[in-house]
């Protein structure tokens, strides 16, 4: 199991985010695994957001998740733990 930093470089978000600001206090990495989680779940996350998401190659245009994706979700939200 690989670690979110592992899936997607800080240097890849750094440059797929560009100017982007979602609010302050609101980093990259929550951006993108916040994003992912409503794909996974069937809700729609802002058009920038999509966008990132399929620039990284963690989604599709048709707004379903990639194998990337889904290993991105993984380890975004189990803490390192597989049951």
């Amino acid at each position: 199991m690989y670690s979110v930093e592992e899936i997607v470089k800080e240097e890849e978000l750094t440059e797929v985010f560009g100017n982007a600001n979602f609010g302050q206090g609101v980093t990259k990495r929550e951006v993108v695994s916040n994003s992912l989680l409503k794909c996974a779940t069937g809700y729609k996350t802002g058009h920038t957001a999509k966008c990132i998401l399929e620039e990284l190659g963690l989604v599709t245009k048709n707004w379903t998740l990639t194998k990337k994706g889904k290993e991105y979700l993984f380890a975004a939200y189990s803490g390192g733990k597989s049951i």
